[in-house]
């Protein structure tokens, strides 16, 4: 071996191990990229739908409140009481229809941030295999 062999070493493997820091921090930096892309999506999805359900949520009120005045006037003369009963039995029962909804909505819905992980564990496979 001669002086210029030893010396282009440490050069060799100076140049190996940045380019290696330089493709880990490109990695990095495009799965923090992708992490808050799907941040960015998942906040603007769950302010919809919070939008959307106090839409609804005010609409439907109202529209309960206008109807049961209704119905009462309707059968003040007759049965008030067996009116009110029924409207407060069918708008609980609507309630509750409304929370399972809700709930298997919450349930179904996919994991955030499932394209990020996705990729993580490829990087991650990815490393492992390599020798």
């Amino acid at each position: 071996m001669t002086e210029t062999d030893s010396s282009a070493q440490p050069q060799d493997l100076r140049a190996a191990w940045r380019r290696l820091l330089d493709s880990g921090g490109s990695l990095l930096r495009s799965r923090l990229e992708l992490a808050g892309i799907e941040f960015a999506e998942e906040w603007r999805r769950l302010q919809r739908m919070v939008l959307w359900l106090l839409v609804a949520a005010v609409a439907a009120l109202l529209a309960i409140g206008t109807l049961t005045a209704l119905l009462v006037i309707v059968f003040w003369d007759r049965s008030h009481w067996l009116v009110l009963a029924v409207l407060g039995a069918a708008e609980a029962g609507v309630a509750a229809y409304g929370l399972a909804r809700l709930r298997a909505a919450l349930h179904d819905a996919p994991p955030p941030f499932a394209a990020t992980r996705a990729e993580l564990a490829k990087d991650s496979a990815m490393w492992r295999s390599k020798p």
